[in-house]
Parts: structure tokens; C-alpha cells; sequence
């Protein structure tokens, strides 16, 4: 009856715990072998809330005292209680390789983020957004870069990113809107850049309905004074989208969101965040685009029943291709028409077509000399060491050390087609011999991270499961300069426990984040000249 209205059938055996603290997964004291580390592999990644003496770290003492007074059936029910709450909400998302969406699952232990930290934090994440904006700009017009050897030519033949679209908005100084870190934390206080997500960045909508879902359903674990609300984050992107506009807009034009629809794996967060900013949301079906060789040539237009509405700026949440493949309200192909409108300044779209350079993988490795070049700065966040598997003398590096790094496909998104060498089989081992051998240029190597890991119920207590960080960072051209702020709300992703991959796509979860600050807009240094 107890496993029933905890929306569970499965029989826990639950640890003796007679402190009563449920930390049944923190009770060793020697790292388990084959644990891996940024500098060793007989590390041990450390966990943000609980020390190895088994004393709670900063922040953390009146919310796992709190979590764990609630006792495990409580937790339980809980825990069934956010799922059903999420079940109504359509709180979904699709894992790879499966068809259908399933529910994104949010942990009862919320993740705290102190204000130091993230305030050093903050000032990397717009420092690499701004140069990664810059870079974008500079390889889609006069290349820079190249001709000062930033990087080489070759970069962006390799990059699949790069295409002939991302020159169409000439007049575009910003690029890269709305920005996607993510991040992960090897020690303490120490935060690492895992990659830059540019093209169709998701997660903030997760993040607050975590906050929304933890606030109903666990109001006894206690929400420190200092955390930074995020009531306000659809408004701040409304106002970045509209931002975003166009030189020649329409007087009566609006913003949407464009999706590909319900069957989106974040279609959950297309409706969220088009609703909360103010948003049209509209599909390809529900556009067309004026190509006559009147006033309105090049204007697009949103259809919503029997009425037309001239668009300024599309926050399309839909891969390129897709998006420029399709037809519209009219079946007429709208390829032609949007890099029409986008060419004439009469329509916009954030995050810019061709943005998907700035976030290929192999570019990454370019980031902190960009930093350097474009702003002349050093690096504020120091990203993964990483090898170039096209460059011959590191690609025989990345082979001698195969079973000690993490390979990645250049273009791989969700964590799809990654090996991470200490958990690989031998078979998996020569596979991916024969894969850099063959296509080198396909893939990236890296040293494996220490993820940090965080307090995550199982069920029965509370178990060490690796987790990494999304931040949003927003750029919006004033005019005189860019400037650059950082969303309130961040996504703290899960992974499976005894997984190193910590990917919503992969079948991981979420935290409620906590983060530490005064203000309400985020993190906002002082503005960059454009």
C-alpha cells in the first residue's frame, strides 16, 4: 500500500542509518577504482554538498538535514507527486532513440550555487559569449581571424556548421542571442566549460518549472534569502528577441517563437517560454513570406486562423535546415523567401542561420585565443584540454592514449557517438581506433572531466550522481555596443547513476538550482563595445 501511493511498485531495501541522514551512497572513504579525474585517474570527483568526513559544505547543512527529516516514504510520495504534477504539465522530453517523450525527472535535493561563484562565473560565460559573437561575425564577413592566424583556413572547411546562410544577415552585429554554457565543476569553487551551445540552446523552461514543482511539492527544505528569483526570465527573453529586431521592421509587426511542433522534443518549453515573452508561437505551416514586387517584398507574415500578421523577428527553436526545407502557409518553399526578408532587413532571426560554427566542437578548441584576439583579455573560465584529432601529430596522440580520453564527433549533439575510453570494451576501443584512423577530421579528443556529483534519491536514500550546468547568456545590440547578461536561472542536469554523461537526451534528470546573487536580471558586467 506504502509503494503504491509512493507511485511506485518496486521493494526497497533501505541501509541501517541510525543518524538518520539517508546518505546511504556517501559511506566510503577510499576512491573507487577506475573513477576518473581532469589530472588522474585515481581521483576521486568530489561532491558539492557533503565533504568526505561527511560534514555538510557551505550552504548545504539546513537543506540536507531538511530533506532527509522528511524520511524516505515521504520522499517517495513526494517525488510521485512532482512526476504526476509533471504527467498533467507535459513537463516531457524525448531521449534518443526512443520515440516517444517521456517525463524529464527532477530530483527532490535542489544544488546550491554560492554568489562568489557565481559571479566569477558570470563574467566568463560573457566573456566567451561575446567572443564567440564576435567570431561569428568576423567568419561570415571579412575573416579576420584567418588572416591573422587566429586559426587556420581549414577550420572551417572541416566545420559542418559553416554555412553560405550565415552571410545573408550583413547587417546582424549580434549573432548569437541567447547563448548555452555548459559548464561542469572539477573542484570546488572551480567551474570548467564543457562546450557552447549557439544554434537552439534549451533547458531554461526546465529550470523553472523545477523551481515551480520544488516550491509546491517540497516547501520544507528551506530556499535560502539570497536566491535569485526567475519569475522574470520569458520577460528577459522577450525583450532580447525584440531586441534582436530587424533594421526595416514593420510598424504593426510582432515577434514569434517558431517551432517544428508538438513532435519537438522541447515542445514542452516552446509553449512555456513563447506564452511567458510574449511570443507568437507558429510553426513553418503557419508562415509565409511576401515575394511579389511590391512595398512588402520580403515582409513574413504570420497566419493564425483568418488573420495575417506582419513578423519582425522569429526566435526559431527548430534546426536550420528544417526550418528552410519547409513550405509555408502558402506550399510555397520558404527558403528563397526568408533569406530574402533576412537580406532586405525586414525580417530577423535569433539565433542567427549559420551560427552552428561557433559551436562545433573542433572550433572549441580555438575559444580562449578568440577571447584573447577578439576582446584582449585572458580567459576568465578555463575549458577541457582538448586535442584535434585532424591535426596528424595530435590525432597520434588521442591514439596512443585512447583508453584515457573522451572522443567526440565534431557535430554530435545529446552526447550521441561519444567514447569515454576507461568505460569502453576493447571492441569499443578498436572501433573508435578504426574511426580516427579513417575520418580523423570527424572527431575531437578529451581528457576525461571529474565531474562533480550531488546528493540524488534513489529511492531509498540519497546516492552521488555526477551532474554538469546550463547557463543562458543574452547579448542585445544597443546601438553603441553589445551587451551581454546572464539569465537568473540555470539547468542542473542529472546523469544516470554510474554514468559519466549528463545529457537530458541520454535519459539523465534535473535539480531545482539555487543560485546566490542580489538582482533581478542576472549577472550583468559592464557593457562591451561591439
Amino acid at each position: 500500500m506504502i509503494a503504491e501511493t509512493a507511485g511506485t511498485l518496486t521493494t526497497f531495501t533501505v541501509p541501517d542509518d541510525p543518524e538518520g541522514r539517508l546518505l546511504h551512497g556517501y559511506h566510503r572513504v577510499e576512491p573507487p577504482a577506475g573513477v576518473p579525474s581532469v589530472t588522474s585517474p585515481e581521483l576521486l570527483s568530489y561532491d558539492e554538498a557533503v565533504t568526505t568526513e561527511m560534514s555538510a559544505r557551505p550552504g548545504y547543512a539546513e537543506i540536507l538535514t531538511a530533506a532527509a527529516g522528511l524520511g524516505v516514504i515521504e520522499l517517495r510520495k513526494r517525488q510521485y507527486q512532482i512526476e504526476r504534477e509533471q504527467s498533467i504539465d507535459g513537463v516531457t522530453f524525448r531521449v534518443t532513440g526512443q520515440s516517444l517523450a517521456q517525463l524529464f525527472p527532477l530530483d527532490v535535493m535542489p544544488r546550491y550555487i554560492g554568489s562568489d561563484d557565481w559571479l566569477r562565473v558570470g563574467r566568463g560565460l560573457t566573456q566567451r559569449a561575446l567572443a564567440l559573437n564576435a567570431f561569428i561575425a568576423d567568419v561570415y564577413g571579412e575573416q579576420h581571424a584567418i588572416r591573422d592566424g587566429i586559426l587556420p583556413p581549414e577550420a572551417l572547411d572541416r566545420a559542418p556548421g559553416y554555412r553560405r546562410t550565415g552571410r545573408v544577415p550583413a547587417w546582424q552585429r549580434v549573432r548569437t542571442h541567447i547563448c548555452g554554457t555548459d559548464l561542469v565543476s572539477p573542484t570546488p569553487g572551480e567551474f570548467v566549460v564543457l562546450e557552447d551551445n549557439l544554434r537552439v540552446p534549451s533547458g531554461i523552461a526546465y529550470a523553472m518549472s523545477n523551481r515551480a514543482l520544488l516550491t509546491q511539492f517540497l516547501p520544507e527544505i528551506p530556499m535560502p534569502d539570497g536566491t535569485m528569483p526567475i519569475a522574470g526570465v520569458p520577460k528577459m527573453i522577450g525583450e532580447t528577441i525584440a531586441a534582436a529586431g530587424p533594421p526595416d521592421p514593420h510598424p504593426d509587426g510582432i515577434d514569434v517563437m517558431l517551432s517544428s511542433g508538438w513532435q519537438d522534443s522541447a515542445w514542452f518549453e516552446h509553449q512555456l517560454l513563447a506564452e511567458g515573452a510574449g511570443l507568437g508561437l507558429a510553426t513553418p505551416e503557419n508562415i509565409s513570406v511576401d515575394t511579389s514586387d511590391g512595398p512588402d517584398v520580403g515582409r513574413v507574415y504570420f497566419h493564425h486562423g483568418t488573420t495575417r500578421v506582419p513578423v519582425n523577428t522569429a526566435y526559431v527553436r527548430m534546426d536550420e535546415d528544417m526550418l528552410l526545407s519547409s513550405k509555408g502557409f502558402d506550399e510555397q518553399p520558404l527558403r528563397a523567401g526568408i533569406l530574402d526578408g533576412l537580406g532586405r532587413g525586414r525580417f530577423a532571426i535569433a539565433n542567427a542561420l549559420g551560427n552552428g560554427v561557433g559551436d562545433d566542437k573542433a572550433i572549441y578548441y580555438y575559444v580562449p585565443a578568440m577571447i584573447r584576439y577578439y576582446l584582449g583579455e585572458e580567459p576568465l573560465l578555463d575549458q577541457v584540454p582538448t586535442w584535434l584529432c585532424a591535426e596528424r601529430h595530435q590525432r597520434d596522440h588521442v591514439l596512443a592514449n585512447l583508453e584515457s580520453l573522451v572522443v567526440k564527433p565534431i557535430d554530435g549533439l545529446g552526447g550521441s557517438g561519444i567514447t569515454i575510453g576507461p568505460e569502453c570494451s576493447d571492441e569499443e576501443l578498436a572501433q573508435r581506433r578504426v574511426d580516427l584512423l579513417t575520418q580523423p577530421e570527424r572527431f575531437i579528443a578529451q581528457e576525461v572531466v571529474a565531474l562533480s556529483t550531488h546528493p540524488t534519491f534513489d529511492g531509498n536514500g540519497f546516492y552521488a550522481h555526477h551532474v554538469d550546468l546550463r547557463a543562458f547568456v543574452h547579448l542585445r545590440d544597443t546601438g553603441d555596443q553589445i551587451d551581454a547578461l546572464v539569465a537568473p536561472a540555470a539547468l542542473t542536469r542529472v546523469a544516470p547513476a554510474g554514468s559519466l554523461i549528463v545529457n537530458s537526451s541520454r535519459g539523465g534528470g534535473g535539480k531545482d538550482t539555487w543560485i546566490q546573487g542580489a538582482g533581478h536580471a542576472g549577472v550583468a558586467p559592464e557593457p562591451r563595445e561591439g
